[in-house]
């Protein structure tokens, strides 16, 4: 079945290119996700279950809009848990609503993040026109899951474990190496250079012609394979798709592998491993379970 696997991979990115104007189109240079990471100002709103909340960021690039969700566990001492979407995924959480379904047999404090410009199509067709605020964008949401993990470590959570898909995936990784405060990070479906994915895969269909040109920035932005090999890497528990032709199976594979991170292997492809929520949610509760197990109380 690889070839279905593939086949759908090539056809999401053919008619989402035909569809969608380039990225980057009206800037194709940036400061370093460090330096766009280092400006992020944000107030985290209180943190209450069953709604949804809204925050502004103060950011290189103006003020952004995130989003939170929040499910309480039974406790304040429970752990943590932070979930990232995907580039372009509307509504955000609906990765989130098939992984962590009502009833998710975990007694956790669990976040849904909601990026800058996922609010519609249209605002991220206008916010992806530039390189400038697809960083920014990046850099708001690794500051918000720190200050969410931040706010319920207050509270008293015991453990944190920081978990995305595709571009969540990185985001987690790049939490991670900026700040590597949660005891677990699970990027599902996702690797430390998504730079590769830009430039050696079909998605140099969505770039714009200035921003190809400039592989060599977009490659310093982007490519963390040597943070990774230098970092903790006890922490990191990947989740690759064998046919995955977006996150490319061979070099991210070979990413981990030059670190000594063993990796979890499902063979579906990116977008048909992107909906494969049972092996997702198995895969996140076998890394959550040891954080369960040293909660104070149980």
């Amino acid at each position: 079945m690889r070839w279905w696997h593939e086949s759908i991979d090539r056809l999401h990115v053919a008619l989402a290119s035909r569809l969608a104007p380039q990225i980057f189109r009206h800037g194709s240079t940036s400061p370093s996700l460090e330096e766009h990471l280092a400006a992020v100002q944000l107030d985290l709103p209180e943190l209450t279950s069953g709604r949804q909340m809204t925050l502004t960021a103060r950011t290189l690039v103006g003020d952004l809009e995130a989003r939170v969700q929040f499910r309480p566990g039974s406790r304040p001492t429970c752990p943590l848990i932070v979930y990232h979407h995907g580039v372009a995924e509307m509504p955000y959480d609906k990765t989130f609503r098939g992984i962590f379904r009502p009833h998710l047999p975990i007694d956790a404090h669990v976040v849904a993040l909601g990026a800058p410009f996922h609010r519609s199509w249209r605002t991220l067709v206008t916010g992806l026109a530039t390189l400038d605020n697809f960083v920014a964008m990046c850099a708001v949401s690794i500051a918000l899951i720190e200050a969410v993990r931040r706010e319920l470590a207050q509270r008293g959570a015991h453990g944190a474990l920081v978990v995305g898909t595709s571009l969540g995936g990185f985001l987690s990784l790049m939490h991670h190496l900026f700040y590597g405060t949660a005891d677990r990070y699970v990027p599902l479906l996702a690797g430390p250079d998504i730079a590769h994915v830009m430039l050696a895969t079909h998605y140099r269909r969505f770039l714009a012609p200035q921003a190809l040109a400039q592989a060599g920035h977009l490659q310093t932005l982007f490519d963390f394979r040597d943070a990774l090999q230098s970092s903790a890497i006890h922490r990191v528990f990947p989740l690759l798709a064998a046919h995955d032709l977006d996150m490319v199976y061979a070099y991210h594979h070979q990413c981990y592998v030059a670190c000594d991170i063993p990796v979890v292997t499902i063979p579906r492809g990116h977008i048909t491993g992107c909906i494969a929520f049972n092996h997702l949610r198995a895969h996140l509760l076998t890394c959550a379970q040891p954080l369960l197990q040293a909660t104070p109380g149980v």
